[in-house]
């Protein structure tokens, strides 16, 4: 399926963000066998002078929108500021530090086209430290729908820096919320409930950046706090059941209080295959 077919891709920046991560990730969509004919990049309050002059180098190779919010309030505002301009019904989400293969827009896409009745295509992915391939760990998420519904109820059951939907889909929902470090679990479960259908591809379609302290910014009582906060709000919002809700504090709130080196363990072992 290489037929031109129209589709916007969606991304934030903020102001710690890396300028060499954004220009790898930038390339990355600009050498895509499908290309979105509009790009929509939220910068989360002021940004630096390199990042700045990263977008001005890609403003000639992609058809970006540059979109300009005064002061940082995070990335569940910011996705939901810029899916208001974006002018078609299918979003490709991207975040600023990963790595999209080739084909990634072209997979997902014909399936969407091809399956009518899903409104969100995500995938596996590879994630990676330095290089692509420097791990060889893949986070796998479950294909069929069915999976995907049993899954949600514990985990995410979405790859969220490699997700495809459709943006009315995700407006009908409520679009993205601010729930810090969960807004995208958070709009899952609200699409769920909504009865929308899924898929997820088990080819790794991204490279995701995990970096040298991905596990230490998911450990400790203020990141427990954080999780707990959501979780409560998912069964209030009868997004989970009371039993999932007990099970989710129970298991990963002492989880979270863990040495960094257990959590790794735990994270590379039996999170990952």
């Amino acid at each position: 399926m290489r037929k031109q077919i129209d589709f916007s891709c969606l991304m934030s920046i903020y102001q710690r963000d890396s300028a060499r991560f954004l220009k790898e990730a930038l390339n990355s969509i600009n050498n895509q066998t499908l290309k979105a004919n509009e790009i929509v990049l939220v910068k989360d309050g002021p940004v630096s002078l390199e990042l700045d002059a990263i977008l001005s180098e890609f403003q000639d190779k992609l058809p970006l929108k540059i979109i300009s919010i005064d002061e940082n309030r995070g990335l569940g505002h910011a996705l939901s500021f810029g899916l208001n301009f974006i002018s078609n019904d299918i979003v490709a989400r991207m975040d600023a530090d990963d790595i999209s293969v080739s084909n990634r827009f072209e997979k997902q896409i014909d399936i969407l086209i091809k399956n009518p009745e899903y409104d969100l295509v995500s995938s596996n992915i590879e994630e990676f430290n330095n290089v692509p391939g420097d791990l060889g760990i893949i986070k796998k998420v479950p294909e069929k729908h069915e999976d995907i519904l049993k899954y949600s109820q514990k985990r995410s059951p979405f790859n969220h820096p490699s997700v495809v939907f459709r943006k009315q889909a995700v407006l009908n929902a409520g679009s993205y919320k601010s729930m810090l470090f969960f807004e995208d679990y958070y709009l899952w479960l609200r699409l769920i409930k909504s009865g929308r259908k899924f898929y997820n591809i088990q080819d790794p379609l991204l490279y995701f950046r995990v970096g040298n302290n991905m596990i230490g910014r998911r450990q400790g009582f203020k990141y427990a706090l954080h999780e707990y906060n959501f979780f409560k709000s998912a069964y209030k919002e009868k997004l989970i059941s009371l039993y999932d809700f007990i099970n989710a504090v129970l298991i990963r709130f002492p989880l979270r209080l863990l040495p960094v080196s257990t959590l790794k363990f735990i994270y590379s072992s039996l999170l990952r295959k």
